[in-house]
């Protein structure tokens, strides 16, 4: 695997964090090694939603724009692009801040669109995938990820980052496609990984989330810049970082499962000693058990098995977010309302993940209650 770099930065201001970020680069090698005069560079931010950085939900427009100058600095052109889960481009662009970024590196900004049927190499399971034009076309991608937890897959990093380049509401189609298994849909994000290929990502570990995330859990601050030429390979190495075992990450099993990685071979990390940005007690939602029962049994009661989401009462600010996300259209919204098809929902918790005021919650699953009652 490749090698990972972690550099030390307590907040955004320059020139501090334009230093962390040259440095965690330098370290891989150097923006010479990813990025050739006239080369067209899309910088793929985490912008899930129209949500300030303080949220600590998106990644933060100081990172884009200290990788954006780098690019700048080696003669490559920078376009900042990526495709919110529901909120229009703009206004979330303009929100979190990225729209200021461009304009001060006078880049352009483009929504992620034009689904682009694109081959994947022997590695991907899927012979074929539509993901957005200015993606596939790119010369070169750089990825910077937001360090967040999320409810479905543990954590969202480098690999999981690469689904903005699935346009708009085919994630939702995707969602319904690979149903609550989460190791089909880490299979997935690894096509997209795969297929892909980002040349350098570049992590925005400054501030992250914890809790439920990767919108309505706490702002964290962890204090690091990582870099790596190899997404999977900075998210293995970064578990560690926050006292996860790398064992409890979908991506990581289903990429030990296909060969991916080896699992006695963890990636070099490089930079800073590892002690002075490892987190302690950051906290990680829990993933309930999906397989305790035979297979026939798990089909039929499955999805009474693990959480189910629920209407935090009085929160409500009925935008329809949460309806209009759901794949598998199983929530509908009756003015501050909303009615929940538990039997036809997939546990893909995109209802929560929209929300913009923390109004959806779970309710724990009958295997997480057996087992809290078992002493586990």
């Amino acid at each position: 695997m490749a090698d990972v770099a972690v550099k030390a930065c307590q907040g955004y201001d320059q020139p501090d964090l334009g230093r962390a970020v040259a440095q965690a680069v330098e370290l891989c090698g150097g923006m010479g090694r990813f990025v050739r005069p006239g080369q067209n560079v899309l910088l793929k931010p985490n912008l899930l939603g129209a949500y300030e950085p303080d949220r600590r939900v998106t990644t933060d427009p100081a990172v884009v724009v200290a990788v954006g100058r780098l690019v700048l600095d080696h003669g490559g052109r920078p376009i900042i692009g990526d495709s919110p889960a529901i909120d229009p481009f703009g206004r979330a662009a303009a929100k979190a801040g990225l729209a200021q970024a461009a304009r001060q590196l006078e880049a352009p900004l483009v929504e992620l669109l034009e689904p682009t049927p694109t081959p994947t190499p022997p590695t991907a399971i899927r012979r074929r995938l539509d993901l957005a034009r200015a993606a596939v076309q790119a010369d070169v991608i750089i990825n910077l990820p937001k360090l967040k937890t999320h409810c479905m897959m543990l954590l969202t990093m480098g690999v999981k980052n690469l689904f903005g380049a699935v346009v708009a509401q085919r994630k939702s189609e995707w969602h319904l496609a690979v149903g609550q298994s989460r190791l089909a849909f880490a299979d997935l994000l690894l096509d997209i990984q795969q297929t892909l290929r980002p040349a350098l990502t570049i992590l925005d570990g400054v501030w992250a989330m914890e809790g439920r995330g990767p919108s309505n859990g706490a702002p964290r601050r962890t204090g690091f810049i990582a870099a790596s030429a190899d997404a999977l390979a900075l998210d293995v190495a970064v578990c560690p970082l926050l006292g996860v075992e790398p064992g409890r990450y979908p991506i990581f099993q289903a990429a030990v499962a296909r060969g991916l990685i080896d699992p006695a071979q963890p990636p070099r990390l490089l930079g800073d000693d590892p002690a002075l940005v490892a987190t302690r007690d950051f906290q990680t939602p829990e993933l309930e058990p999906t397989t305790m029962l035979p297979p026939l049994l798990a089909r039929l009661l499955g999805r009474r098995l693990i959480a189910r989401p629920v209407q935090e009462p009085g929160l409500c600010r009925a935008c329809g977010k949460c309806a209009a996300i759901c794949p598998a259209g199983c929530l509908r919204l009756e003015g501050r309302r909303a009615s929940f098809d538990h039997d036809r929902c997939i546990r893909c918790y995109c209802c929560h993940e929209v929300c913009p005021v923390g109004a959806i919650t779970f309710k724990r699953g009958l295997v997480a209650g057996l087992l809290e009652r078992l002493g586990r």
